[in-house]
């Protein structure tokens, strides 16, 4: 080996030597610096975000994940640092839609929170938070976009759109509140028609009604009392609306045939009123109806047809009478006004018809048949009066009449029955036709009128049995009492005269005697009136002092009283002038109806028939046959109670009756004392007292004066409420009027 060659190997070897010696100094420098510091912290992280959260700088941490694009971590950071608007929007750009609507909500941001509800398709938490804004509006038309009508009907509500929140609450199928809002807005926009639609939606029946009847809206109530299945009170209402073919359709659905009659009369098919009234069983209606028509043959066909033991008879023979005056039959009319002397009339319609009866037997020259009329009429005549003179100057006309042959009187005219019931028809005015509605009740009140000179028929006209008792009294009851006259027929039994032998006093007595009446109906509307009778105590009503039931007929003993009923007192056309009498009448019946209606008792037909007058000066209110305890519920409605001429309107057209019915009738006696008129005398009667106003009474009497005025009109007002609420105060205010101050007490 060279030298060369030793060299280079050398310096190789040396080169190796300095870099393995360099290398090891430089690792032992690294070496020892590790030794020098502490060990590393393995959870520590190396990057920003790692330091700015391991400094607690959550802010900087989040933003710093937002700028790499990892929402979550950076919604996680700002929920750390309480930012909870910050952490939804990072959560909405990293479309976590439920969890950032959660954020906005908890941050108040309502609107961004509703998006991201809607996003997240939570439409329910959506429209709830929506609520909460302010834009109400925007809520309710969220409600309708998701379908939710019972939350936008309330948002509406809130709103103060009153027909939108109504339509929604109605397709949300919540009737009570749709109906119960629009009926509340039409009201207080006086849209009655519109109230009474909602509350029949609400199923506020009453207040339906009630807002029909502000607009006199009785077709729409009728079509609603239909629909709740108050038949009889939709007919009514169709019937005071006009619509009387409907109302009538309706009655004859309930079988009130009655109301139907009447309401197929103002249609003007008379054809189905007398169908309907033949259903009825009113038999003197039928024929008024076919004489109104012009259909007398007809209306004398059915009159014929009535039997004597009818309680339609009487009457039946009247208008058998007024057919033929109308006819100008004058024999025909002369025999039937005859035979009707023998009738319980009333003393003043007994004789006018004496007069007219006696008339035509002038005109017919027959003196035979006008003398008997004559002879019938004498104990009625007052002596000095008018009809005294008026039988002294026939009587001289009748002598220049020669004798002629006893006429036949025809059949159906020809008996007077026990079974007969007292009718006040006035035959002065026999061309005077009535309409149906104008009729009397067919079971009339019994009035006896007491003392002489009453009308009554003698004790020999009535039939007797071989042992001198009447026919058809019960003779168990000869020891008791004698001297029995026959007084007069009521609807439910016959009235006699009587001498009490064992307290020797004269009495009343009233029987229910078999064949009148004989129904267990009957018995029940007899055995009432005694009840309600002898439950009153009161100088102003007549007494019951004793009652039975003899041979199987039902009894009663009443007092008697001598004198006459205040009709008697009731000159036609001609006012009580004697004001001290008057106030006496006013005050002593007042009195009486007040005790009455203490007792809980209504009469229900007071007139001046049903109110005697005694020779001293004593009234006495009789017969509560057609009473009704106002708590009573007594069950038999075969009989409507009252006389059409002094009726109220709420005992016409079937509504509930109280005291202030009397009331009523009390205003049409005082309307009658004050003036000698009736308020309603002519046309439809029904309907007059239903609807027409009362007549001012000084068309019939100028004297009188305006207090008087204001009493009448009070008593007769159409509505109860408007009434007086007692008679008491009635009495005070005619003292009043008639004499300028109230008396004390």
């Amino acid at each position: 080996m060279t030298d060369l060659e030793l060299r280079n190997l050398f310096s190789f070897t040396m080169g190796i030597g300095v870099l393995a010696g360099g290398a090891w100094a430089i690792k032992r420098w690294i070496g020892g610096s590790k030794a020098e510091k502490p060990a590393p912290n393995p959870l520590r992280p190396l990057d920003p975000i790692a330091e700015a959260t391991q400094a607690g700088n959550f802010v900087k941490a989040a933003r710093l994940s937002m700028d790499a694009g990892d929402w979550r971590t950076a919604a996680e950071h700002f929920i750390e640092s309480g930012r909870p608007l910050d952490a939804a929007r990072a959560l909405r750009k990293g479309e976590s839609w439920l969890e950032a609507a959660q954020q906005f909500e908890k941050g108040r941001d309502f609107v961004n929170a509703t998006q991201c509800y809607l996003k997240a398709s939570k439409k329910a938490d959506a429209l709830r938070v929506m609520e909460q804004t302010e834009d109400l509006q925007q809520a309710a038309d969220l409600a309708d976009q998701i379908g939710d009508l019972r939350k936008g009907a309330q948002l509406y509500q809130r709103l103060g759109k009153v027909a939108e929140a109504a339509d929604r609450f109605a397709r949300a199928g919540d009737n009570v509140k749709a109906g119960t809002l629009r009926a509340e807005q039409a009201e207080h926009n006086e849209q009655w028609r519109e109230a009474a639609q909602g509350w029949a939606l609400a199923q506020q029946w009453d207040r339906a009604l009630a807002s029909y009847d502000r607009v006199g809206d009785d077709v729409g109530a009728a079509q609603l009392l239909q629909r709740l299945g108050k038949i009889e009170a939709a007919a009514d209402r169709l019937a005071r609306a006009g619509a009387f073919a409907e109302s009538a359709a309706l009655y004859e659905q309930q079988g009130l045939f009655r109301k139907a009659a009447m309401s197929h009369q103002k249609a003007g098919d008379t054809e189905r009123a007398i169908r309907c009234l033949t259903l009825e069983g009113d038999k003197v209606a039928v024929i008024k109806l076919r004489q109104a028509m012009g259909q007398t043959d007809e209306a004398l066909r059915v009159a014929q047809a009535v039997s004597p033991t009818d309680a339609a008879y009487i009457e039946a023979a009247q208008i058998v009478a007024i057919i033929h005056i109308n006819r100008g039959e004058s024999a025909a009319a002369a025999r039937a006004l005859l035979v009707l002397l023998d009738a319980p009339l009333a003393p003043a319609i007994k004789v006018a018809t004496g007069r007219r009866a006696a008339e035509l037997f002038l005109e017919l020259r027959d003196a035979v048949h006008g003398r008997q009329v004559l002879d019938k009429l004498a104990g009625l005549i007052q002596r000095g009066s008018d009809e005294e003179r008026w039988v002294l100057a026939i009587q001289k006309q009748f002598a220049d009449v020669p004798v002629e042959d006893v006429r036949p009187t025809p059949a159906i005219l020809a008996h007077t029955s026990s079974s007969t019931p007292t009718i006040a028809m006035n035959l002065a005015n026999a061309e005077n036709t009535e309409s149906f509605e104008e009729v009397a009740v067919s079971e009339q009140t019994a009035i006896y009128p007491g003392g002489k000179g009453d009308g009554r028929l003698g004790s020999n006209e009535i039939p007797l049995t071989t042992d001198g008792w009447p026919q058809g009294v019960p003779q168990g009851l000869a020891d008791r009492y004698g001297e029995l006259e026959r007084l007069g027929q009521g609807g439910n039994g016959v009235v006699f005269r009587a001498t009490d032998k064992l307290l020797g006093r004269q009495v009343v007595l009233k029987f229910m005697i078999q064949g009148t009446m004989p129904s267990e109906t009957a018995r029940k509307y007899f055995l009432r009136e005694v009840k309600l009778s002898a439950s009153l105590n009161h100088p102003n009503i007549v007494h019951i002092y004793d009652m039975g039931n003899t041979d199987d007929v039902l009894w009663y003993a009443m007092e008697f009283v001598d004198g006459v009923p205040l009709t008697a007192h009731l000159a036609l056309g001609q006012p009580i002038r004697d004001i001290v009498f008057l106030m006496s009448v006013v005050d002593q019946l007042c009195a009486a109806l007040d005790h009455a209606h203490a007792q809980g008792l209504v009469h229900r037909d007071i007139k001046p028939d049903n109110v005697l007058v005694a020779n001293d000066g004593t009234v006495k209110l009789l017969d509560f046959g057609l009473a009704r305890a106002m708590d009573e519920g007594f069950g038999e409605q075969s009989v409507l109670a009252g006389t059409p001429y002094y009726m109220a309107p709420e005992q016409l057209d079937g509504s509930a009756v109280d005291h202030r019915a009397d009331i009523y009738a009390l205003g049409v006696v005082l309307f009658r004392m004050f003036t000698g008129h009736l308020p309603f005398a002519d046309g439809n009667i029904f309907v007059a007292h239903a609807v027409e106003p009362v007549p001012d009474p000084r068309k019939f009497n100028r004297d009188l004066p305006a207090d008087a005025v204001a009493v009448v009109m009070k008593a007769m007002a159409k509505k109860a409420a408007d009434r007086y609420s007692n008679c008491r105060q009635i009495a005070l205010d005619v003292h009043e009027a008639l004499f300028g101050h109230i008396r004390p007490g």
